[in-house]
């Protein structure tokens, strides 16, 4: 989880953060012919360009989503408002933010864990994933059984199914700000996993673990493609930029925009981004910083071989 000081930043307070953003999507009845201008002309490019050669092309919507730590059930349903537009795009993959419901609020992480067989906010997302047969991969806490800390965790649903999750293993040490101090709050995973799918082959970096060039070294040759879900602090697409021009793996990230805690009851705005990037490490596309976006792209992966669905989740 990487940070950028936003002590400039004014703090703001739940209740000013959803009267500015009132006007959201959930609950707002958003048509079809209001997505081009609330989303970008480029995104309704992105929805009409059929690919020329299929099975070589992976179209992603990346969502930098609005949210406020802490606020889990609303966190949740402005998620899958979200994720249920960009289906009109008809995306391949859905990708939303690390940790997202939850956030680090500044309350004992353990009240938020979740069981991936029994949590009705992800059993959403996975039906969601079947009724529009597609994969969505989306970062939540999961409960560890007799310990106040939790897991990083992003599960990977598809057409239904769930193909396995990644467990963050890498911890953002932060000694100045406990309430985001990973390695007192999170259980580590133990490996960066290779998920081979029927969309190519891929591995999930969450936020920190994007940071550290060892760990794209090690997928060099082995993916197809990376998903980074952040929940950090500025834009951090460069992670993901430099890395595709080192090792020739393209990749889509997303990070919450909206507000995180900064301690002491206080919120600042958070300028997170959305966006991919191809293989030579030139921006497909890329949202402003702060804003609530849904980023339409695809990722040309090669020609895929036929290969058996795995996905090994250690952790």
């Amino acid at each position: 989880m990487t940070s950028i000081p936003l002590s400039s930043q004014p703090r703001i307070t739940r209740r000013r953060f959803f009267a500015r953003t009132a006007s959201g999507l959930a609950g707002a009845g958003v048509t079809a012919a209001s997505l081009q201008q609330l989303f970008g002309q480029e995104n309704a490019a992105a929805a009409d360009a059929g690919s020329e050669n299929p099975g070589r092309k992976v179209k992603i919507a990346a969502i930098a989503l609005a949210t406020v730590d802490g606020m889990l059930e609303n966190n949740y349903a402005r998620a899958l408002r979200m994720a249920e537009i960009s289906l009109q795009y008809k995306p391949d993959i859905i990708l939303l933010p690390e940790a997202f419901a939850a956030g680090y609020c500044g309350r004992p992480l353990a009240a938020f864990g979740e069981e991936v067989a029994h949590s009705e906010p992800l059993a959403k997302f996975r039906r969601l994933s079947a009724n529009a047969q597609c994969m969505i991969v989306l970062g939540y806490l999961e409960k560890v059984e007799g310990d106040r800390r939790v897991r990083n965790a992003v599960a990977i649903f598809d057409r239904g199914q769930l193909l396995g999750s990644h467990y963050k293993h890498d911890m953002w040490p932060d000694a100045k700000r406990p309430y985001r101090d990973e390695p007192s709050l999170m259980v580590a995973g133990k490996e960066i996993e290779i998920f081979n799918t029927r969309l190519g082959r891929f591995a999930v970096l969450i936020c920190y673990e994007n940071s550290l060039a060892t760990n794209w070294d090690a997928l060099r040759g082995k993916v197809d493609f990376v998903l980074s879900p952040y929940n950090c602090q500025g834009d951090p697409s460069h992670h993901n930029g430099a890395n595709a021009r080192r090792l020739a793996i393209p990749s889509a990230w997303d990070d919450r925009t909206g507000t995180v805690y900064c301690g002491g009851g206080g919120y600042m705005m958070n300028p997170g981004t959305a966006g991919l990037v191809d293989a030579h490490g030139k921006t497909i596309a890329h949202s402003r910083a702060g804003t609530e976006k849904i980023v339409v792209g695809e990722l040309e992966i090669g020609q895929p071989t036929p290969r058996k669905e795995t996905g090994t989740t250690k952790g």
